[in-house]
């Protein structure tokens, strides 16, 4: 066993940690117990956890780990390994609840999974996070069992919907969490609160027993604190058989050694347009500081201009709101919706079935347009995650560009939704702190169909270039 001012240190990185539990060095019972005192104490302050699973069946299951460890049969890097659930996914015996005051008492009788994969793995499930009703919203703000706050200023969104899995790794609740993102509920609260958030490739992921919101563009993917951790994480929660897709091509080969990337040349694209319309001074300093750093490490930057951008937010929109819509009628008859939700539904039921078709026509030409880049002209995209800092957490709109007023959900929704609609592998990784409030902005990487290790490679490159992960540490994890 470890001390646990050792444990507290290096809390943070899934590979520090699994080679310490390998060695024996340290005890799951220990970690978990570390994790559990980090919830005791901020979980009332930042409202990260709806359901935190029993202790002893916690203590139980890391003892049977480290049991198992010591007479020889570790599995592997998530052996022993504390993660928690968006509550969105069925965990078998747990509270289930989606958010919603419908299922408040809905204990699964299943897994999903994703969550089957984890414990395979020998990963152990602390509790399952906070997130908007249905996972139907961006900030992290649910009208039945509270607001995820921000762990950098407890006054500001988490961003969601996924924002108590971010809020649980950026404060050593947990080591990682499974999420979902639909229009950016991964990497928004990711780039919020200083987090790695992965969107995979469309359906890379299984959404088996993960209740849906849109399944078009519903992606399940991880948080963890790096690019390194998510990789192992996803490892082991993609379809296996679609691993080697790619065979062909080493670059766009899954799950390539993170470390042997570091010497590669790479072309990185930068749209002139749309992303970068509307920017905070902060958002646009921080991006604009790490392009002109990225040149000077064997990374050629190119800039494109892209085409039917003014149709990214809508046919988006159609498609969510229909199959929401589709999702709630065949699936939850209730009136015990919030009323964003229930207007949400009844917007949905509004769209036409010829909208929702042309809406599919034009994110295939939209797609297509990223493709031929992506393929041909360059290695990745980059962009700013979200065109703000976390707002406040009663701010419905925010001033960007000195003086033009933007609406909160817009604004944090503006440069991930494409992605989801055309299904490329996005990740947001932390690229700075804003100058006043000292707030974490994301940068978003986004790469070429099933070039998820690609796109994670290429983020653990830049983690080394900024050389900032150190300092995404906020003040209310130290207990």
């Amino acid at each position: 066993m470890v001390k646990k001012s050792k444990l507290s240190s290096s809390l943070f990185s899934i590979n520090q940690i699994a080679q310490g539990i390998k060695a024996g060095d340290i005890s799951p019972v220990d970690l978990v117990d570390v994790c559990l005192r980090r919830i005791k104490k901020l979980n009332s302050i930042l409202n990260s956890f709806i359901t935190v699973v029993n202790e002893q069946q916690i203590f139980d299951q890391a003892e049977i780990s480290e049991k198992e460890i010591k007479q020889g049969n570790y599995i592997g890097p998530l052996h022993g390994i504390p993660f928690s659930i968006k509550d969105m996914f069925y965990a078998r015996g747990i509270r289930f609840t989606a958010g919603s005051k419908i299922f408040t008492n809905y204990i699964s009788k299943v897994d999903s999974t994703s969550v089957k994969r984890m414990k395979k793995a020998g990963a152990i499930l602390i509790g399952c996070n906070n997130l908007n009703e249905f996972a139907s919203g961006i900030t992290g703000k649910n009208p039945f069992y509270g607001d995820s706050k921000n762990p950098w200023d407890s006054g500001r969104i988490s961003g969601g919907s996924s924002g108590g899995s971010a809020v649980a790794v950026a404060t050593g609740m947990i080591l990682f969490s499974l999420g979902t993102d639909t229009g950016g509920s991964i990497r928004v609260p990711s780039a919020l609160c200083g987090v790695v958030g992965l969107k995979p490739t469309y359906n890379l992921v299984s959404k088996k027993k993960v209740f849906p919101l849109s399944p078009s563009l519903d992606h399940v993917g991880c948080i963890a604190k790096s690019a390194e951790d998510v990789s192992i994480v996803l490892e082991f929660l993609c379809k296996k058989n679609r691993l080697d897709k790619n065979k062909e091509n080493k670059k766009r080969s899954l799950f390539m050694n993170l470390e042997n990337f570091r010497n590669k040349k790479i072309v990185l694209g930068i749209p002139e347009n749309y992303f970068f319309d509307f920017l905070h001074p902060d958002v646009e300093e921080i991006f604009y500081n790490f392009v002109r750093k990225a040149s000077l490490h064997k990374i050629e930057i190119k800039r494109f201009k892209l085409h039917n951008t003014e149709k990214y937010y809508n046919s988006w929109l159609d498609i969510r709101l229909a199959e929401a819509s589709d999702t709630h009628h065949r699936q939850v008859r209730s009136d015990e919706y919030s009323k964003e939700v229930k207007n949400m539904l009844v917007e949905g039921a509004k769209v036409r079935a010829i909208d929702y078709i042309r809406s599919m026509h034009i994110i295939k030409k939209i797609k297509k347009e990223f493709l031929l880049l992506l393929m041909h002209k360059m290695d990745v995209i980059i962009v700013p995650t979200t065109v703000i800092p976390a707002p406040k957490l009663n701010e419905e709109s925010v001033i960007v560009n000195k003086d033009f007023l933007i609406n909160v959900r817009e604004a944090l929704l503006r440069n991930t939704i494409i992605f989801n609609s055309i299904g490329l592998p996005a990740v947001s990784i932390p690229l700075g702190l804003s100058r006043k409030d000292r707030l974490p902005i994301g940068l978003q990487i986004i790469g070429p169909p099933n070039g998820d290790d690609l796109v994670l490679s290429i983020a653990h490159k830049f983690e080394s270039i900024t050389d900032e992960i150190s300092k995404y540490i906020p003040t209310s994890i130290e207990v």
